[in-house]
């Protein structure tokens, strides 16, 4: 690789020795279309959504920003958006330099102006290390109906609350087992919410350590699995027949009849005890097992991405496509062999078709897939690539993209393809919030990453440095002219996230380390609206 480094002036990127030419900011900004984000997955469960948001947009210069306000402390969780109210997760606040956490805090904020209107208390019962990039007790993001809110504390507890704050019910739990990362995200399914626990209310709370989970083994007692529990009440509705990995990302959906489903998977890192390491598709209605398939080599830390044709799946350097009615392969495909690849040389993009890609035993950053349409999009495990799979041919693209884009006022931005700047892991209020050094890096490869969303035409993707890479989904190739933008969530070096973006009336909210953020245009200014 040549030269790391480029500068824009203007929306023209100019070619000097260390320069590359990468198009970054063609500015669609739309008119607004009012919807709710109810969960971390949008209004139907797969990340994606119909609207126009603005695709040029950042923080560090003020660009397209309606609002920025401060949160308590650091938080991982995405922002929930119903009506006029926003939730959002922090843990509480500190006053001082910290490593460790347990009680989180639940906030409720005016979704026009950005202020805060009330904050409740979900306390936990396990520690973790803060900000882990493997994921901490903010990692559940907020789901919210027309009426009720709930609050989910990975560390050991949910509780719901009316839209005004009130308590309607609570409950707590011991989670059993070493992991960090849990990765479930709260859903919406019939005005019920369905978590993941562990069944067990009152284990020791030794069984949160390695050594205290080891001693009680991988019975089926101390199997993770889904519950789905009345919104209004916390009352069970069912818990689910098959176990369901903490690594796992279940997402709910819709069957050809209607009916719902939900792709749940067992796998991953540190052996979790769920069995057999594969998929499940779940009966919404009843919890029930419609079929499951044994996959050798699956790691659960991905998406349970499917539509009422087929579920996809990441195993290992493979690419498989199930029949979403009964479990069966479909296809499977290379990620590695016969690809085309899209990367800078000598300052410029070369496209190489039939080409070969090393090193890919593990394929994906953790939780970074979203399929839409019959595209299935995530970011690579190394080098910095975006790739996606045509689903129906099985053809195979990555495209690299910048590491970072550093901006400041006045300056020419400053991008970099391959060395990343570490982090201040710092709160809104100065105080260092994490323990692992691995927090403060690039957001690639080993962690439980933000996943993509998709907003009419463009995908968002965002990193853990607070990059957002804005493609266009639909590009007949997935090369430079395919990237629209590289947006950012705050100055380079400050900001830091792991939570997904959200998209309502036109708006898109995200939420960092520091700060809740209301991305978009004041409806009062109509310069750059679409004429659509």
């Amino acid at each position: 690789m040549f030269g790391r480094y480029c500068i824009r002036k203007g929306n023209v990127l100019v070619r000097l020795p260390y320069l590359l030419y990468l198009q970054l900011s063609v500015c669609w900004i739309c008119l607004p279309v009012a919807a709710d984000w109810p969960q971390a997955s949008g209004p139907h469960g797969d990340f994606v959504v119909r609207g126009k948001a603005v695709t040029d947009f950042s923080v560090a210069l003020g660009k397209n920003i309606r609002w920025v306000a401060p949160l308590p402390s650091t938080g991982q969780g995405g922002v929930i958006v119903v009506g006029d109210r926003v939730f959002v997760t922090s843990h509480e606040p500190v006053t001082a330099d910290t490593e460790l956490g347990s009680d989180i805090v639940g906030l409720c904020f005016d979704a026009t102006t950005g202020n805060e209107l009330w904050r409740r208390t979900i306390p936990g019962v396990r520690e973790t290390d803060l900000s882990s990039l493997f994921s901490d007790n903010t990692a559940a993001s907020p789901v919210a109906n027309q009426k009720h809110v709930v609050f989910v504390n990975v560390g050991g507890s949910v509780q719901g609350f009316s839209h005004d704050g009130d308590l309607q019910w609570s409950q707590r739990w011991t989670p059993f087992g070493r992991h960090h990362a849990r990765q479930h995200e709260p859903f919406l399914l019939d005005n019920a919410v369905v978590i993941s626990r562990v069944n067990q209310d009152d284990l020791p709370l030794e069984v949160t350590t390695k050594a205290g989970a080891k001693k009680l083994g991988r019975a089926v007692e101390y199997w993770n699995r889904l519950q789905k529990r009345d919104m209004a009440t916390g009352d069970l509705r069912w818990i689910s027949a098959a176990g369901t990995s903490v690594h796992s990302t279940s997402m709910s959906g819709r069957f050809a009849d209607g009916t719902s489903g939900i792709l749940t998977g067992r796998g991953g890192g540190h052996q979790p005890p769920e069995e057999p390491f594969g998929l499940s598709m779940l009966k919404g209605s009843d919890g029930s097992v419609l079929w499951e398939r044994s996959v050798k080599g699956y790691a659960a830390h991905q998406n349970a991405v499917w539509n009422s044709k087929f579920a996809v799946a990441f195993v290992q350097d493979q690419h498989l496509t199930l029949d979403t009615q009964t479990g069966e392969t479909i296809n499977q495909v290379s990620l590695s062999d016969n690809i085309t690849l899209t990367k800078q040389v000598d300052g410029h993009y070369e496209t190489q078709h039939g080409a070969k890609l090393k090193g890919v035993r593990k394929p994906l950053t953790y939780q970074t897939n979203v399929l839409v349409g019959d595209y299935h999009y995530f970011r690579t495990h190394h080098d910095y690539l975006l790739g996606r799979v045509h689903v129906p041919s099985g053809k195979v693209e990555y495209l690299q993209v910048p590491v970072q884009v550093k901006r400041a006022s006045g300056e020419n931005d400053l991008i970099s393809w391959d060395n990343a700047m570490q982090n201040d892991m710092k709160n809104a209020n100065g105080h260092r919030v994490t323990q692992d050094r691995r927090n403060a890096g690039d957001g690639w490869g080993h962690v439980s990453a933000a996943s993509p969303i998709v907003v009419g035409e463009y995908l968002y993707m965002p990193t853990m440095l607070g990059m957002v890479y804005v493609v266009r989904w639909q590009a007949p190739r997935l090369d430079e002219n395919a990237l629209v933008a590289v947006a950012d969530l705050g100055p380079l070096g400050e900001t830091w996230t792991l939570s997904s973006l959200s998209y309502s009336a036109g708006n898109l909210y995200a939420r960092t380390l520091k700060h809740l953020i209301c991305i978009g245009i004041d409806p009062q200014d109509k310069v750059g609206l679409s004429s659509e």
